[in-house]
C-alpha cells in the first residue's frame, strides 16, 4: 500500500468514525491523516524511496488463516483465563518470563507478533531486542517453555 492508499483509508476510518458525510469532515479527516502520516515512523515496506525497494508481501490466503488463528487462540485464551478465575482454589498458575526467538528480520513481522502476543490474556511481551529478533515474553501458565516458545 502507498502513502496516498494510507491516508485514503485513514480519511475513510475518520468519515465512518464521524458517521456524516460531509465537507468538513472530509477535510478535516484529510488534515488528521496527514498529520497522522508525516509523524508516523512507517516501515520501510511503505517507504516509495526505501534502501532495497523490497515491500511487504502478503498472501491473502495466508492472511486470512492467520486472522483465524489469532482468532481461535484469542478464545481459547479467554477461556483458560476465565477458568482461573472462577476456580481460584486450584493453584494452576505458574508465571515466568520466557526468551523466544523469531526467524523475521522484519521490523514489521516482529511487531505484529509481538502485538498479537500482548492481545493475548494471559501474556505480555516485556521486550523485543536483538538481532535476530527474540522478545521476552511474561506467561501465566509456565508449564512447558517449547510449548509456550511454539
Amino acid at each position: 500500500m502507498s502513502i496516498s492508499g494510507l491516508g485514503l483509508w485513514l480519511v475513510a476510518i475518520w468519515l465512518l468514525l464521524w458517521n456524516d458525510l460531509s465537507i468538513a469532515n472530509l477535510v478535516s479527516g484529510a488534515v488528521v491523516a496527514t498529520v497522522v502520516i508525516s509523524f508516523a515512523r512507517l516501515p520501510k515496506s511503505y517507504c516509495a524511496g526505501s534502501e532495497s525497494g523490497d515491500r511487504a508481501r502478503v498472501s491473502l490466503p495466508h492472511l486470512i488463516y492467520f486472522g483465524l488463528y489469532v482468532l481461535v487462540k484469542l478464545v481459547q485464551a479467554n477461556l483458560v483465563l476465565a477458568w482461573e478465575i472462577i476456580t481460584p482454589w486450584r493453584d494452576r498458575i505458574h508465571t515466568g518470563i520466557v526468551a523466544v526467538p523469531l526467524r523475521t528480520s522484519s521490523d514489521l513481522a516482529m511487531t505484529v507478533v509481538a502485538n498479537v502476543i500482548t492481545l493475548t490474556p494471559g501474556t505480555v511481551t516485556i521486550e523485543a531486542k536483538g538481532t535476530p529478533p527474540v522478545l521476552y515474553v511474561h506467561v501465566l501458565h509456565l508449564d512447558d517453555i517449547e510449548r509456550v516458545k511454539a
